[in-house]
């Protein structure tokens, strides 16, 4: 009887559990669809998106921020990689991903910042934000500052290491759009991108080899970076950033169903993104760009501008031939002009959208006449 009872208790044992599978799945399938971007770094062409202005919890990847306002701030002078960290009781007590600093401790810039670019650690974010900017409140309004500047029109930070707030409202927020557009400005601080890249860490002699969140620096030989997050309310996030035949795009990824599944998804966003473009060479250096332009005191008449340099830009396969030349120079040169010199510019387009500009320049030197030629020129010209 005993153990016909046990039987049934084992039951309705594997039916609760069964129904909890299915309840979790439910929430797990309500929440908010993916979201995700791929861009080119150097101009912020959109490759791919979908849901990218859909406003979310980043987690941890708010810790770009940190990283690039860290790295802005030794380049200024303000601070250097050796400037002292005094671990507070605050930043000591941070929960979730961490180092387990202690009230008291203390390490230089470069160092504590790598355990936030490597560990994705709380702890150490906070220590950084109070270290630099005195307390954490002051560390979010320079970050809300530069958000603005960078036009991330949708971001809003509320603490410097992404964790859910006390009062479950007030969520740091942002898209992967703008995420993109912070990861822009990462990855072309040489600074940012060699915390972001760097795979390993031992903060402490006495620590274990800690290896980086961004498990794509192991599985994907051409990525560099940058960021992991996730808490409960944000899902599984990514920013991510490669090069490839020159060419660096960058991946958000936001909000998927568990950690591998944020890899998977970034590095397939990333390979297939690099599959869709093309670098092309719209314009050959030395190429004449536009008609001949005449030019006033001079013995030559006219000069056919060129270009200075090859202009390169990297656009969809799709729009290879769409792309349109936009000179400027102007109407009349007035010599003398040394070789070489710019006197104009021309940029290249699509869809009025800018992708790059390359200097117009004389190709031979225009001088100025001189008298007897102007005099000769003078006499022959018609009396009105």
């Amino acid at each position: 009887m005993l153990i016909l009872f046990s039987k049934k208790l084992a039951v309705k044992f594997v039916l609760v559990v069964f129904l909890a599978g299915l309840l979790f799945s439910a929430t797990a399938a309500a929440r908010a669809p993916v979201s995700s971007i791929c861009i080119e770094a150097a101009t912020g062409l959109v490759i791919s998106e979908e849901n990218a202005d859909e406003r979310r919890p980043p987690a941890s990847m708010v810790k770009m921020m940190l990283l690039l306002l860290a790295s802005e701030g030794i380049e200024a002078g303000k601070w250097t990689l050796e400037t002292p960290i005094v671990i507070s009781e605050k930043a000591a007590a941070v929960g979730g991903a961490g180092v387990l600093l202690k009230k008291g401790e203390e390490f230089p810039l470069g160092k504590i910042i790598q355990a936030v670019a490597v560990c994705s650690a709380n702890d150490a974010a906070m220590a950084v934000a109070e270290g630099l900017w005195g307390s954490e409140e002051a560390y979010l309004r320079a970050a809300n500052k530069r958000a603005r500047e960078l036009t991330m029109k949708n971001t809003v930070f509320h603490s410097p290491h992404g964790l859910p707030p006390e009062d479950n409202k007030s969520f740091d927020m942002t898209t992967a759009r703008d995420m993109a557009r912070l990861a822009q400005f990462c990855v072309l601080d040489e600074t940012v991108l060699g915390w972001t890249s760097t795979k390993t860490l031992q903060l402490r002699k006495k620590d274990p080899v800690r290896r980086n969140t961004n498990r794509l620096l192991r599985t994907m030989e051409e990525c560099d970076g940058l960021k992991t997050g996730f808490i409960n309310d944000a899902g599984f996030c990514l920013t991510a950033t490669a090069v490839r035949d020159g060419v660096r795009l960058i991946s958000v990824v936001m909000g998927t169903s568990s950690n591998s599944r944020r890899f998977i998804v970034s590095q397939k966003l990333l390979e297939d993104s690099f599959g869709k473009i093309t670098k092309k060479c719209v314009l050959a250096k030395g190429a004449a760009v536009g008609d001949p332009v005449p030019v006033a005191n001079s013995v030559t008449p006219t000069v056919s501008l060129t270009a200075a340099d090859d202009l390169w830009v990297v656009v969809k396969q799709d729009d290879a031939d769409k792309l349109q030349l936009e000179p400027r120079f102007p109407a009349l040169i007035q010599a003398p002009v040394q070789a070489g010199a710019a006197v104009g510019e021309v940029d290249v387009q699509l869809a009025g959208k800018f992708l790059g500009s390359v200097a117009l320049t004389a190709p031979v030197s225009l001088k100025e006449a001189d008298l007897a030629w102007k005099l000769r020129n003078s006499l022959a010209m018609p009396v009105r």
